[in-house]
């Protein structure tokens, strides 16, 4: 009678956990062209290169992506190829380039609480528009 007990509870158990896996749903993430509209831009042309930069600051996204801002009025978006979790705990952003314009061939460094530092490869750049108003 133990044994039959035990097998309907854990039957009854594996039932709710597979009934609350199939009702939970993964949270939506909204897309990176609503998040750079939230803080006031809208996207712009894909470009391959930045050329005559300096970057004079940035923000974190999210964990694949940054706004740079160069210069007086240009503003960028950077999306990086996989999550860049360092993007989250740094201050500062450094970057790696061949060939003294930042492309969507490069990386960016960025130091992890840990004191690592994580390689984060560009995917695409995109220049950005400041929202009238």
């Amino acid at each position: 009678v133990r044994k039959i007990i035990y097998t309907t509870a854990v039957a009854g158990l594996a039932t709710v956990l597979l009934l609350n896996a199939c009702n939970s749903q993964p949270t939506r993430q909204a897309p990176v062209s609503e998040k750079v509209v939230d803080r006031g831009y809208s996207m712009g042309e894909q470009v391959k290169r930045i050329n005559d930069f300096q970057i004079n600051s940035w923000n974190y996204i999210d964990r694949r992506n940054a706004i740079i801002y160069v210069g007086a009025s240009r503003y960028y978006l950077i999306t990086t190829r996989r999550p860049c979790d360092g993007l989250t705990e740094t201050e500062n952003l450094a970057y790696s380039t061949t060939v003294g314009n930042l492309t969507d061939k490069d990386k960016l460094l960025v130091r992890r609480d840990s004191g690592r530092v994580e390689s984060c490869f560009i995917e695409t750049i995109h220049e950005l528009k400041k929202a009238p108003g």
